[in-house]
């Protein structure tokens, strides 16, 4: 956690227990137009933030506040001890779509759909107990109807004799991450189909833990359940023909040696049921620029190798 002292990007209020200012850095003064002086003392709900505010962390019994100048894309607001809306921040005018005349004065549970209000509603009470939930994964439905998946936490305010008092909160929309998450696993299917089309497996072999992937069209080529495969470089290797087995392993052993990439090829199988893989390989280097692995393709020749 940072030193309220320090001057950051983003502004710190530490609290202690009863909601009373104890430490202020730079940024916050500047955001909130006082000198840091003149926050020690003053209790959350005596704050006045033109930004917002979010409950941050709870670190030896004191809470600490992040206060933000601009995080537009996350919806910051807080509650009374009714559970009304108190405040509410830019970002949660552009997620929610709605102002903030709008809905100061509102339960923030009545943004929930119907089938979701229970579970904003538990929440609610979890933090008038004095809970923090952190990252309820949930959905709220705009003014204009849509439904936008949010991760939600929310934070107790008490003030000195421990009496709860409010609740602060920010949700982030998941949108986007869920359409990337969604494209990802679109894209990671249409290669899947395209190895299966090309028989073409890939596998990635990391070499500080010997730890070996292969994908799943690898498997089936290869014959081996992904529940027996042992994911080592030995169990890699134990799929090559015995006799192509050390010059495939010198190949790989060479090639992070080096940090040059190599092709190849090597049988699966015995007398009577060869079939002949082609693979190619290249380094993997991480940050340091050391290689701290392979990747590489396996692909079922064997047609080929006949005609050959």
């Amino acid at each position: 956690m940072n030193d309220p002292s320090d001057v950051t990007a983003a502004a710190v209020l530490e609290l202690a227990s009863g909601g009373v200012v104890i430490g202020a850095n730079a940024a916050a003064a500047t955001i909130l137009g006082v000198a840091p002086s003149e926050l020690i003392g003053r209790t959350v709900g005596l704050v006045d933030a033109p930004s917002s505010v979010v409950a941050d962390a709870v670190v030896g019994g004191r809470s600490v506040l992040d206060i933000f100048s601009d995080l537009s894309s996350l919806a910051l607001f807080s509650q009374g001890a009714d559970g009304r809306i108190v405040t509410w921040n830019r970002g949660a005018e552009r997620i929610f779509g709605y102002s903030q005349r709008e809905i100061v004065g509102e339960a923030l549970a009545a943004l929930a759909p119907p089938h979701l209000r229970a579970d904003l509603e538990s929440v609610e009470s979890r933090v008038a107990a004095g809970e923090r939930v952190d990252r309820v994964f949930t959905e709220i439905q705009r003014k204009d109807g849509m439904p936008v998946p949010i991760a939600l936490s929310v934070s107790p305010v008490v003030d000195a004799s421990g009496t709860f008092t409010g609740a602060v909160g920010v949700a982030q929309e998941l949108t986007e991450t869920r359409l990337a998450q969604a494209s990802l696993a679109e894209v990671e299917q249409r290669f899947s189909e395209w190895e299966a089309l090309a028989h073409v497996g890939r596998w990635l072999w990391d070499v500080g833990t010997d730890a070996v992937q292969w994908s799943d069209e690898l498997h089936r080529m290869h014959g081996v359940d992904p529940l027996d495969f042992e994911g080592t470089l030995a169990a890699h290797l134990g799929v090559v023909h015995p006799d192509d087995r050390e010059r495939v392993r010198s190949l790989m052993e060479g090639a992070v040696a080096t940090g040059q990439p190599f092709e190849d090829e090597y049988r699966v199988g015995d007398n009577g049921m060869t079939r002949w893989f082609a693979m190619r390989a290249e380094p993997a280097v991480g940050s340091s620029g050391d290689v701290v692995g392979l990747r590489g393709v396996s692909q079922d020749v064997t047609l080929n190798a006949v005609r050959r």
